[in-house]
């Protein structure tokens, strides 16, 4: 097996599962939830055999029917496994981009603190659904906003971890966006996104 970098070699989503799938962070045999499948750009490559997938997007949900991460249709602790791909982009205006509709961020004057709230309880929602050892992959990013740096996967890792998590992994999956024109850089762009890997300890 090539080795896993922390900066991750893999070129985009389909491939930094492979990655955890190699790692052991993810099982063809686990029963797992993607809660947030969008277009699908996860599972490109590979696909567990008991996979769930779903969206509030009724069009982009597999399972038929629209799912709202919030509140998960399963009882406690049903899954081996969740990965989570919230809307995490901070774009206030909305639709500021071409790929913004098909990451579900294209809805204009959402505030950032609003999008962190959504984020937190589509976290805890899953770790609710998530058994005693299970796995939690949740994709953010570190971004600035409104002129300060909004630390998601300190703060997102940080509420896993209240809730009874472990850190147990982070990847980084390296991208480039432009400095937006007309605007002074003020701190260092964050060219990469990040996956976190937590555990669900034991009660």
């Amino acid at each position: 097996m090539t080795a896993v970098m922390a900066i991750s070699t893999a070129r985009n989503n389909a491939e930094l599962i492979l990655q955890c799938r190699d790692l052991g962070y993810l099982h063809d045999d686990w029963r797992i939830l993607d809660p947030t499948h969008g277009l699908g750009r996860f599972w490109t490559l590979w696909q567990p055999r008991r996979i769930i997938r779903c969206d509030l997007n009724l069009q982009r949900s597999p399972l038929g029917r629209a799912v709202d991460f919030r509140t998960l249709p399963w009882p406690d602790r049903h899954f081996e496994a969740v990965v989570f791909d919230p809307p995490y982009k901070l774009n206030g205006t909305g639709g500021s981009h071409a790929s913004d509709t098909s990451y579900g961020v294209d809805t204009a004057g959402v505030r950032w603190q609003d999008k962190h709230c959504l984020i937190v309880d589509g976290i805890t929602e899953c770790f609710r659904v998530l058994v005693d050892g299970g796995y939690l992959l949740i994709k953010c990013q570190d971004q600035v906003c409104s002129g300060h740096v909004r630390w998601q996967t300190r703060e997102f890792a940080h509420h896993a971890e209240t809730l009874g998590c472990q850190l147990v992994d982070m990847l980084h999956l390296p991208s480039y966006r432009a400095q937006p024109e007309g605007r002074r850089q003020v701190h260092a762009r964050r060219n990469y996104s990040t996956l976190l890997v937590l555990r669900k300890t034991a009660p």
